[in-house]
């Protein structure tokens, strides 16, 4: 593939395909990684209908879409219930994510039944491999965003 612009094709084509690239990147990493989140659920639904209240797991996990920035979150949390006027209300809390791109699955985990332990650790492995990529592809982006500032700074 040629990438250097051509006389024959306007820069402006080419400063297009970079943006059109990107978003295609972030789109096919939102879509695996919801893809992965849909398929815990249905595993994590799978397993309650099998299980006692004190064996079913309590971990959960979301994809948190950030439109403005082509950007996206990939959180675990705790879920529970609050008993209120008689009523049970779900609650979540959200869990802290480790240094780099994992999640502390041991704290996490802790005095969680064995099969989820499995379960999350296998997607956590899965969630760190997209985070990472989507970390790269926010500073390709950044990157290309500094470039184009500084280039119409350089034709004033």
């Amino acid at each position: 593939m040629h990438t250097e612009p051509s006389d024959n094709q306007p820069t402006s084509t080419l400063e297009n395909v970079i943006p059109i690239w990107l978003e295609t990147q972030f789109e096919q990493l939102h879509d695996q990684a919801r893809m992965l989140v849909d398929d815990y659920w249905r595993q994590l639904q799978n397993r309650h209908k099998q299980l006692t209240n004190n064996e079913r797991g309590r971990i959960g996990v979301r994809i948190r879409r950030r439109d403005s920035s082509l950007s996206f979150s990939i959180e675990w949390y705790r879920m529970a219930s609050l008993r209120q006027n008689g009523q049970t209300k779900p609650i979540c809390q959200y869990l802290k994510k480790g240094l780099g791109y994992r999640y502390p699955l041991q704290k996490i985990l802790k005095g969680e039944p064995d099969w989820e332990h499995t379960l999350v650790e296998e997607l956590e492995n899965e969630f760190v491999d997209i985070r990472k990529q989507l970390a790269l592809l926010g500073k390709i982006r950044d990157a290309y965003q500094q470039f184009q500032q500084a280039t119409q700074e350089g034709k004033r």
